[in-house]
């Protein structure tokens, strides 16, 4: 794999426990034992057995842990758990990547074998136990796998399995092997309960016996030099002169725990030599001898016990523990400080004075000891303090009760300072040089005496305010950031004593109601800064008027909850934000970040909004933590090797049989459209923890770039039908390409869209357009006819209407001329009627007349005898009642039926009413008045029951 240098100045973070180990440290701190973070993993990370028992790394960059439970595998982000036929343990491992196909080796109790991916990119289990001849297994646990001469050698405590890549056979030495060592093109040994030998692949060649050490065993060989270092488990280190054949003693100098402990295992670690043992954890040294670093349980490890030690490609070392697994970043450019034996608390503020530690906690000030290596307390300074910080020879420190002088490891109580000690900075105002100090209260100014000591003043005048911060601009300005409220700027008079301009921001947002809301006030590249936790601003001396900071905020959005800004140099600035440390640089009229330190890295974090950093001459800046402090150091450190994006994994869902399969991720995938939920597993892996961005774009699909998710991975569902490539990229936190990689794939189109469902559609909608068109034919020709017959329907109830008519017109017509020829007949019956009673009258008047003597009888009689001459024989009136009842219906005979009370004069008006004669008419075809026909009408409407609103004429017509 290709070599790259790695970054100037890039720190490596970490996430899990972070813990500590003893580290060389720059001059100002040598003394110092900081020690580069160690991250643990437990159970609860990788889910399987406590114990882990041998290391290594794949060429992808995948570690591989042999475990309780089987082999684990670790990208950075994902465990794995891959398990045996047997179910047990994985006791050794060894991946030979010289094939076409990475194998990797694995022994355990009475198996031994190889995993090997597949096409797509799973690993699969490959035994070897079938294929030893002439073996009886008999408690045969592989605890050590190893190259030579072209060979594998499976070595257990009593047969030693060799395989040629094709045939395994065994072999039981006598005394058997304890450990092979492998050293360039020849082998060592150690036996069991025998000497130190050389292997040839056959024989066994002793080369020391175990008496020159003491009847102890070797456990590693290590080169060193020219020559080999010998490492016993109980008795020391030797050097071994293989050409020579001699062993000396390997003296080392204040590493007298490692002697006194059990070595279990050791490596080469770059110019150290790493030990890791059974009851004391790990150990580092120099190749001078020097004690490096050591970590136990009590400084990290989760136990002390270690099985297995490895170097990975970056140079870092990880432990295979009794309990867990660690990795230790040994050349991270992060390094910490935590004392075991000294509860110090938050520490708020750090200083380097006279080659002495100093740090300002809330339990007070500690001091390092250069004598016994120790954090001790400073007598008189058990209060909670906030800073410390020299001027000159002075050392100032601002605590709850006031300010103090710190001198010979004492307090000295600074009259004047009576309230909490804040912040304390150098300024000149008004041509006047001076110390300007926040407290709960009041400003207070410090002034230079004539032996060029600074002693207190006064406090200035005018003002008071609980300030947290300052900062002074080059016109004088004093900005004193308030707790909760604000920020203000104020002005001095000449002589520094009063405030004559006082100004408070609340806000620096006109859209926003003024609130208590914390401004942090910042100085850089000598210009005042204030955050509000949502945008930058600036003072503005040309105006006189704070405006947002364009510069800062286009540059590093999301960064304006920033509350200190602490410059290394002119190029480089640390942003301390509430959940992290951000390393920025300026260059070419640009902020870029350059590194993040995110507070969830830290076992023991600052508070929140307290976080404050050091930066010392030779620019290594140590920062506040809770209960000890960082270092970060600017060096080139080890060449960073390129780890490279890839996938892992491709998965699809069957949606038929609810199935998952893999593609091939070396080749174009071709799936069917029932198989469009797809799953992309990514692989980056990068083991120290900075802070990437892993993201993925499906061209034919997204829209943008996406972050996958916490296991690196994305997911896409009921995909439709199409060519897709999938884009995956890795940024760092400056937001830098790293690496990317892509895949392409086709998803198939549904059944319903092939060619030959096309051509089944186009006979379908042949037949149907030919149905629909005889359909539609049938249905003309059906409508036609409809219409004839509908046309012929008319017609003819068109003439049977009009005969209709013709009958209607000729039934009115007859039944006008019956009523027409009713009235005359009416009339003329009438007439007769009225004739005859009058020659009735007329004959009873003369009859009267005779008998009364007025007229001659003879003449009477003559007229008597004329008279009844014009008589009619038969009744008038009766005839005409006939006549009308043949007419009408039966008229007379129903109403005489249903109305018996009427009289015959009744009914000769019901009958003129019923030819609808007038009353005039009436009147004077019945010879009698108007009036008299209105009284008839009267009591007819009585004898009829007819109310008022009746119409006599209508009920007459109508009547039957």
């Amino acid at each position: 794999m290709k070599i790259q240098p790695a970054c100037r100045k890039q720190f490596y973070t970490a996430i899990f426990t972070v813990v500590f180990i003893t580290f060389a440290v720059s001059p100002a701190a040598q003394e110092i034992p900081f020690i580069p973070p160690v991250y643990n993993y437990t159970t609860d990370l990788y889910n399987a057995g406590n114990q882990n028992w041998a290391i290594a790394q794949g060429s992808n960059g995948v570690i591989y842990f042999g475990n309780d439970n089987g082999m684990l595998s670790y990208d950075g982000v994902n465990w794995n758990l891959h398990n045996l036929p047997n179910n047990l343990s994985v006791k050794s491992i060894y991946i030979d990547s010289h094939n076409t196909n990475e194998r990797i080796y694995v022994g355990s109790f009475e198996e031994f074998g190889y995993f090997e991916s597949n096409e797509t990119n799973q690993l699969i289990y490959h035994s070897l136990r079938h294929n030893v001849e002439d073996h009886q297994f008999h408690n045969d646990e592989i605890w050590g796998i190893y190259p030579f001469n072209g060979k594998l050698y499976f070595q257990s405590f009593s047969t030693i399995f060799i395989y040629d890549g094709k045939e395994v056979r065994s072999r039981k030495p006598y005394p058997a092997v304890l450990y092979f060592f492998p050293a360039g093109e020849k082998m060592f040994a150690q036996l069991i309960g025998n000497g130190f030998c050389l292997f040839d692949g056959e024989h066994f060649h002793p080369v020391f016996t175990r008496e020159r050490w003491n009847n102890d065993n070797v456990i590693a060989l290590l080169p060193y030099e020219e020559d080999w270092l010998l490492v016993t488990s109980k008795n020391g280190l030797y050097r071994f002169s293989e050409e020579e054949r001699t062993l000396t003693r390997w003296h080392i100098s204040g590493s007298n725990e490692l002697l006194q402990s059990t070595i279990n295992r050791a490596i080469v670690s770059g110019d150290s030599y790493i030990f890791g043992t059974l009851n004391s954890g790990i150990f580092a040294i120099d190749k001078n001898g020097e004690q490096l670093w050591h970590i136990d349980r009590n400084n990290g490890l989760n136990n002390n016990t270690v099985l297995a030690l490895f170097r990975d490609r970056d140079q870092t070392v990880w432990a295979a523990l009794d309990n867990g697994i660690s990795n230790i970043r040994t050349h991270s450019s992060l390094s910490f400080f935590e004392p075991v034996d000294s509860q110090i608390g938050p520490v708020e503020d750090i200083l380097f004075h006279d080659n002495r530690l100093y740090l300002a906690t809330n339990q007070g000030i500690f001091s390092f000891s250069d004598t016994d290596g120790k954090l001790f307390p400073v007598p008189g300074f058990d209060i909670q303090s906030w800073f410390i910080k020299s001027f000159g020879n002075q050392i100032f420190v601002g605590h709850n009760l006031g300010t103090s002088l710190l001198k010979d490891m004492r307090e000295i109580r600074i009259q004047g300072a009576h309230t909490g000690g804040m912040d304390m900075k150098q300024a000149t105002i008004n041509g006047r040089d001076i110390l300007l100090e926040s407290t709960y209260t009041s400003l207070l100014v410090y002034s230079q005496d004539s032996s060029g000591n600074w002693t207190f003043s006064h406090a200035v005048e005018g003002f008071s305010d609980l300030i947290k911060n300052l900062e002074i601009d080059h016109a004088g300005n004093i900005w004193a950031g308030h707790m909760y409220k604000g920020v203000y700027r104020l002005k001095l008079d000449s002589e520094l004593r009063k405030a004559v301009e006082i100004e408070n921001y609340l806000s620096f947002d006109s859209t926003q109601v003024a609130t208590y809301r914390p401004i942090k006030v910042m100085k850089l590249r000598g210009r005042i800064v204030f955050a509000d936790g949502d945008r930058f601003f600036t003072y503005d001396d040309i105006e006189h008027k704070v405006i947002p900071f364009d510069l800062l905020n286009n540059d590093l959005p999301g960064l304006a909850d920033t509350h200190r800004i602490i410059p290394v140099n002119d190029e480089l600035f640390w942003f301390i934000r509430h959940k992290e440390y951000v390393l920025v640089e300026y260059s070419e009229n640009k902020y870029v970040i350059k590194d993040r330190i995110p507070y969830s890295i830290l076992n023991n974090p600052p508070n929140a909004g307290r976080a404050n950093l050091l930066v010392t001459d030779d620019n290594v800046s140590y920062f506040c933590m809770n209960g000890g402090i960082g270092k970060y150091s600017f060096s080139d450190g080890q060449p960073e090797v390129k780890t490279d994006l890839q996938i892992a994994s491709i998965t699809f869902h069957n949606r038929n049989n609810d199935q998952l399969f893999y593609l091939d991720p070396s080749q174009k995938g071709i799936l069917a459209y029932q198989s469009n939920n797809i799953a992309f597993r990514l692989l980056y892996p990068e083991f120290s923890k900075k802070i990437f961005q892993v993201e993925s774009y499906l061209q034919g699909y997204d829209s943008r770039w996406l972050s996958t998710n916490g296991n690196r991975s994305a997911a896409y569902y009921n995909l439709p039908a199409g060519d897709y490539i999938l884009y995956a990229r890795v940024k760092d936190s400056s937001g830098k390409v790293l690496s990317t990689v892509n895949y392409s794939f086709r998803i198939q189109n549904p059944w319903y869209k092939t060619w030959w469902a096309y051509l089944i559609y186009s006979l379908i909608i042949g037949s149907l357009v030919a149905f629909l068109i005889k359909k539609h034919i049938r249905r003309i020709v059906r409508k036609k006819q409809k219409l004839f017959e509908e046309l012929e329907n008319r017609r003819l109830t068109q003439i049977e209407r009009q005969e209709k008519e013709i009958t209607t017109l000729q039934n009115e017509k007859l039944e006008a001329e019956l009523i027409h020829k009713g009235k005359e007949l009416a009339s003329a019956a009438m007439m007769l009627i009225n004739h005859s009673e009058f020659l009735k009258s007329l004959r009873e008047s003369i009859q009267s007349l005779i008998l009364a003597g007025k007229i001659n009888r003879t003449e009477g009689n003559e007229l008597l005898t004329m008279i009844g001459k014009n008589l009619p024989e038969e009744d008038e009136w009766n005839l005409f009642q006939n006549n009308f009842d043949l007419i009408h219906e039966n008229f007379f005979r129903n109403l005489k039926e249903r109305y018996p009370s009427l009289t015959p004069t009744d009914l000769k008006l019901c009958s003129l009413l019923r030819l609808n004669y007038s009353s005039k008419e009436i009147a004077e075809m019945l010879n009698i008045s108007i009036r008299g026909v209105e009284a008839a009408r009267y009591r007819l409407r009585k004898k009829l029951n007819l109310s008022e609103t009746d119409n006599l004429v209508d009920f007459m017509i109508k009547f039957q």
